[in-house]
Parts: structure tokens; sequence; C-alpha cells
């Protein structure tokens, strides 16, 4: 049987003015070595204007001086780990896992008695979806069954993803085909500045790679 802690319906998620939004910056010298890690195309084509306008009107984003194609790639890489950061501020794993999500489904069983069980008129029963309980109750059977990472490692693996997506739609645009082996290594570098803690890239390079690319076929 999971601990009680485990077992509480999850709770609340804080008023959206009350969200303390992350503020991660890199250090000058960082940016300029991620930039270097990148194509060296990308240092030399200057960034479209329309990106320029619709960076500057982002909201809660670092202000950034944006001139080269890496530039962008960075700056989506920052915005990306300010939303990982303030991501792990709304969720926790004492309020989001299967055995809290059961928990709550049984709360909600157990309200809905009166409406399954006759405990009611039969048009305020007309209510409910005749088939809900039932669902609920196959809901609960399968997240009993469900075994997932912790919500820390889910939020870790999106941010590689989205490193990863963010390279492959830039290199898409340059219509060039980049080395899918020097973005991991890049991801490796812009997660260590951030001091998030992740696959090491000279032990782990395999994982990562997964992670930054989850759907591609990578070379050995």
């Amino acid at each position: 049987m999971p601990r009680a802690k485990y077992t509480k319906p999850p709770g609340w998620l804080p008023a959206v003015e009350r969200i303390e939004r992350s503020k991660f910056r890199f250090r000058a010298h960082q940016w300029q070595r991620l930039a270097r890690l990148l194509p060296p195309k990308w240092s030399n084509q200057t960034v479209p204007s329309d990106y320029i306008a619709n960076a500057a009107t982002m909201p809660h984003a670092p202000r950034r001086v944006l001139k080269t194609v890496a530039d962008v790639v960075v700056h989506e890489t920052e915005g990306a780990i300010n939303s990982y950061q303030t991501s792990l501020q709304l969720f926790s794993d004492s309020r989001h896992n299967p055995a809290n999500v059961r928990a709550a489904i049984r709360r909600l069983r157990a309200a809905l008695e009166p409406f399954v069980q006759g405990g009611v008129d039969a048009e305020t029963s007309d209510i409910i979806p005749a088939d809900l309980d039932g669902n609920l109750a196959a809901r609960e059977q399968e997240l009993s069954r469900l075994r997932v990472p912790p919500m820390q490692r889910r939020f870790l693996v999106m941010l590689c993803a989205l490193i990863g997506g963010v390279a492959k739609s830039v290199a898409a645009n340059c219509n060039e085909i980049v080395c899918e082996h020097d973005i991991v290594r890049y991801a490796d570098a812009a997660l260590t500045f951030a001091n998030i803690k992740h696959p090491d890239f000279a032990k782990h390079r395999d994982r990562l790679a997964r992670w930054v690319f989850p759907t591609d076929q990578l070379p050995h």
C-alpha cells in the first residue's frame, strides 16, 4: 500500500498572478560558448526582422539583443529553461502522481454514490452520465498499473526534446542538415550552465541523445 502522503488528492495550482516565473539568464561567456557549439553558418546569418519583433513582445522573456540565427537558438533555449524551472515550482511528485489521482477518483466516486445507487430522483440522477462511474473505475484500474517516472524527470525529458526541436526547426528553415551529435553536446552545455542535473554527455551520451531527439533514428 502506498504511504499516506502519496494518497491525497492533488492540490490546487496557484493563481496565475501568484506564479513566480523563473528569470534564468545565460552569462555572456556562456552565451558565446553555446553559440560556438552550433553550426558556424548560424553565427553568420542575420535574424529575421519578424522574429526580433516577436521576441521583444514576449511576456516575461529575458530581453536580449539578437543578431544571428545562433542567437535565436540560444535565446529559445534560455526561454525553455525558464519554462522548465517555472514548471517545477507548480508541480511536485507529492501532488501529481498516479496514486494521488486514484485518491481523487475514489473521492469523486464516493460523492457520486447517491446518483448511481438510486439515492436521488431520476431527473437529478440523469444529470450524471450513466457511464461516468464505470469510466472512473476503469481509469482507476489503469492508473493502478501505471508506472511513470518522477515529475522532474518528465519535465527534463520535455526540456531536452524542446531544445532538440528548436535546433531542427532552425535547420529546416535554413535548408540544411545539422549533426545531431553536435546538438546533443550543445544541450549538455546549456543544461550544465543552468545547473540542471541531466545525463552527462561524456558518460551517457546515448541516453541524453534519446531525450534530445526522442523520435529520431540516431547514428551510433
